[in-house]
């Protein structure tokens, strides 16, 4: 597996960095002319340019890429978080392409967030995020970040609890009963962390209620998808009974059973 970091975001650096110190890699040869660091469990590859553009990652022909970021939060609310990747209507501002969904790796994504949880020691949430952005991974793939104001992103603390994490997570099975995607919430998906935290579901792509109009996308987060998912999660709630209506329609059409939380 590979774990990717950019020199263009310096608290993905900082990440690198941390698991360098700390976990042995030690550099061993190119990919496509970017450099590349090996230890027994994982290589680490560095992108001088942005990663949210980096599509050729799947070149790389492995069965996991996690990709070390900052996330950005309007109000600087600090996190640790990890996240799928696609763009779930017609705007692809940030990588990717319109109405496209990466590969998610649910397995992956909820060892990474165990692993931040039981390494938490401060009052920093962990959480999934919504599905958001590029590259467009055919890889399952999934993003690991740290959000918050400056001093948050810029600390080495976070830096070295993440890469932490990610190691960790790399060692262990953490619990789950079924596979799922989630449907509705915000687009820090709390509910569905939580219930992943506590051994229920493992999940893969996530529509916010912000994109859940967006109904002809749910094919796409049931197939892209490694291992596919059991189930479809609906934060019933925080979605209005209309759009409730044309999920729960498509739903049927796809032949997935669904639950509400």
């Amino acid at each position: 597996m590979y774990i990717v970091y950019s020199l263009a975001d310096p608290v993905s650096k900082a990440i690198a960095d941390a698991l360098r110190e700390s976990f042995g890699f030690e550099e061993g040869g190119q990919f496509n002319g970017m450099r590349l660091f090996k230890c027994e469990k994982a290589n680490l590859l560095e992108l001088e340019e942005t990663h949210l553009h980096a599509d050729f990652l799947d070149e790389l022909h492995t069965d996991l890429i996690i990709i070390l970021s900052r996330h950005s939060s309007a109000k600087g609310v600090p996190s640790f978080t990890v996240h799928p990747m696609g763009n779930w209507n017609e705007e692809a501002k940030l990588g990717g392409k319109p109405k496209q969904l990466a590969v998610a790796a649910p397995i992956g994504m909820l060892n990474c967030l165990a692993a931040m949880k039981n390494r938490n020691k401060t009052q920093v949430p962990v959480t999934y995020e919504a599905t958001h952005h590029g590259p467009l991974l055919m890889t399952p793939a999934f993003y690991a970040e740290i959000g918050g104001d400056e001093r948050t992103k810029t600390s080495k603390e976070a830096a070295r609890f993440l890469a932490e994490s990610v190691f960790e997570s790399l060692d262990i099975e953490a619990p789950y009963k079924k596979i799922a995607f989630g449907i509705g919430g915000l687009h820090y998906e709390d509910r569905f962390a939580k219930r992943a935290l506590e051994g229920e579901y493992a999940f893969g792509h996530m529509i916010s209620k912000h994109h859940v109009e967006n109904v002809d996308m749910l094919q796409q987060a049931m197939e892209r998808s490694l291992p596919r998912p059991d189930v479809a999660v609906i934060d019933w709630k925080s979605i209005a009974a209309q759009e409730r209506e044309a999920v729960i329609k498509k739903l049927d059409e796809l032949g997935m059973d669904y639950v509400k939380i």
